[in-house]
């Protein structure tokens, strides 16, 4: 052993003087540190403290990992006869310089250099260290003694020793990896890799903010929550009560074991500026497998903010598509969800589509979305059913171009149920409520129905070409086009509904299941009572009486899901909880399978 003086109670590091980063990892060279005397000088003799020391830190879920000069046979063999070789990971034991050895060994555990305490009673080595890995917290061997109570080191709660078993999962693929003597494209595809996704981060709160306030190296947006546990929470329950958010947590699993929640995505989604990835944050345990660029593709990239360094580029399009992966039920003995076999689900429909069609497009290759969107400032609402039956029967081509200043388009009078559908069993997902007040215009020249709901009106939309063009509050232009080329209709009526209704479910090929989702028919007063919405009752009831025609349409009432709580904290009649969304998913598999 050199001689030299006691260690500071903070050891060096790297990084900012006087502020080392909590401890993930610490690597232990193990002549005259971990034991005591030299292995190949004559034996050693087994330190049961520091032992302890190992044991006490993989309780709090800290990992200790071996740096020593020594032949691995001999070493392998103290531990295995103190019953000590499942509490260390990534064993590197040579007579190679300990430098290159400790990079390498940082790489493959995952973690950043300031968060890994290295210890060892050679100084040389120490030094070689905080070369090779910069920002490395070193430490002689007199620190064990009081390394329990070091702050860095207070880890968190972790009994069962999940984190370790976690890492002796990543250890053990890293080492088939290393044998296989095939590209990683080809172990990947050897290695199983399944992902589950959970949708219901109430019920795994706290690992959600672990993942977002915790990880970094794979954190996208680095956008935190509160470190206060409860305001945390707190914050993050309300984000997730909003109707435009989607959100999940990735399990995965693969023929190595189990990685538990390593992944979470919570993306907004808005009409005017479509999907964006709010969090987006991964756990490194599972860097290198293509989860995170697979997730990103699978969410069909959405506007994503990259800030900081991170260690995937899920924007590069030239980087291989993780074929590898296929998507799992989150309890691994279920079996596969229905929608895996679909051909196609198309969802059609405004706000509460969007909703249900994110949780079908993490489950099924091919989810065609038709909603509504703002365009040219105005809200064409190219999701209407008057559209989707004219278009079915042929829309007329000078129809479209007088609908265009209104911002509609081409392939809005082309939808996917019009065109040529690809046979094999297939979902449709369609919505009618919102349309329930929307007046049409008819085009002069063709009879074709247009419905509007202008952007800014300050008027009737009836008196729209009535009134003073100023008055109106909507483009002096828009209003004469629309003066000079329609008529106004009014609200569709109930021959209107059925007919259209009748069109569009006719359309569906018979191995098409078709499910409907009915309008919210209650509404809240203003004197904060539930009443019935007699508009949106009455187009459920056409809507029933039409569907009682075909055996292949299931209706579903919103409420029949949502649970009390959920219906008096409804703030807005067809915006509902986003669990309330994944319900009415599980209801459709259920009803598929």
């Amino acid at each position: 052993m050199n001689a030299e003086p006691p260690a500071e109670s903070l050891p060096r590091s790297g990084g900012q003087p006087g502020v080392p980063e909590a401890v993930r990892l610490v690597i232990w060279d193990l002549d005259e540190t971990f034991w005591h005397g030299t292995l190949t000088e004559g034996g050693i003799k087994w330190n049961e403290h520091a032992a302890e020391t190992v044991r006490e830190l993989a309780r709090r879920g800290i990992i200790s990992a071996i740096c020593s000069k020594n032949d691995p046979a001999p070493v392998q063999a103290v531990l295995a006869e103190h019953d000590f070789t499942d509490y260390f990971v990534f064993p590197s034991i040579s007579w190679e310089p300990k430098g290159p050895r400790l990079a390498t060994l940082i790489e493959q555990i995952q973690l950043r250099a300031p968060t890994v305490l290295f210890i060892d009673d050679n100084p040389m080595n120490r030094a070689e260290a905080e070369h090779f890995a910069p920002g490395i917290q070193v430490a002689n061997e007199t620190i064990i003694t009081t390394l329990l109570a070091d702050p860095r080191l207070r880890g968190k709660p972790d009994p069962g020793l999940t984190r370790l078993a976690q890492y002796k999962l990543l250890e053990r693929r890293a080492t088939e990896q290393a044998q296989s003597g095939t590209d990683t494209a080809a172990f990947l595809r050897a290695s199983e890799i399944t992902v589950s996704i959970e949708h219901d981060i109430d019920a795994h709160i706290d690992r959600a903010i672990e993942l977002i306030n915790r990880t970094n190296q794979l954190n996208f947006t680095k956008q935190r929550l509160p470190e206060d546990p409860i305001r945390a929470r707190a914050a993050l329950r309300t984000l997730l009560q909003e109707h435009n958010i989607q959100a999940g947590l990735l399990r995965v699993r693969d023929r190595y074991g189990d990685y538990g929640f390593v992944g979470i995505y919570i993306m907004l989604s808005q009409r005017r500026v479509g999907r964006q990835l709010h969090y987006f944050a991964f756990s490194c345990r599972i860097l290198g497998m293509g989860i995170e660029t697979w997730l990103y593709r699978r969410l069909e990239r959405p506007k994503l903010n990259v800030v900081g360094d991170v260690l995937t580029n899920v924007h590069d399009e030239e980087a291989e598509t993780p074929d590898w992966i296929t998507v799992a039920p989150i309890d691994a003995q279920a079996a596969a969800p229905a929608a895996h076999r679909l051909k196609y689900v198309l969802a059609r429909g405004a706000c509460d589509m969007r909703a249900l069609a994110h949780y079908f497009s993490l489950v099924t290759d091919h989810v065609v979305e038709e909603f509504d969107q703002v365009r040219n400032g105005q809200l064409p609402l190219c999701n209407h059913s008057a559209i989707a039956a004219q278009a079915i029967e042929s829309f007329p081509r000078e129809a479209a171009i007088d609908f265009a200043p209104f911002g509609y388009r081409p392939k809005d009078f082309k939808p996917f149920m019009a065109g040529h559908l690809p046979p094999g069993p297939a979902v449709w997902l369609l919505s009618f409520s919102i349309e329930v007040g929307i007046p049409l215009f008819r085009h002069r020249l063709t009879g074709a129905m247009m419905p509007v709901q202008f952007v800014g009106l300050k008027t009737s939309p009836e008196l729209v070409l009535k009134a003073d063009p100023s008055e109106t509050g909507i483009d002096p232009e828009l209003v004469a086009h629309l003066r000079e080329n329609f008529i106004y209709a009014g609200p569709p009526t109930d021959a209107d509904v059925r007919a259209n209704l009748r069109t569009i479910l006719r359309a569906a090929p018979g191995d098409v299941r078709v499910f409907i989702l009915l309008g919210n028919e209650h509404i809240r007063t203003a004197a904060g009572r539930l009443a019935v919405a007699q508009n949106i009752h009455h187009r459920n009831k056409l809507v029933s009486q039409v569907a009682a025609e075909f055996g292949h349409v299931t209706l579903i009432a919103p409420t029949d899901i949502m649970s009390g709580t959920e219906l008096a904290l409804l703030k807005r009649p067809h915006h509902y909880d986003r669990m309330v969304y994944h319900r009415i998913f599980e209801y459709i598999l259920e009803r598929l399978n």
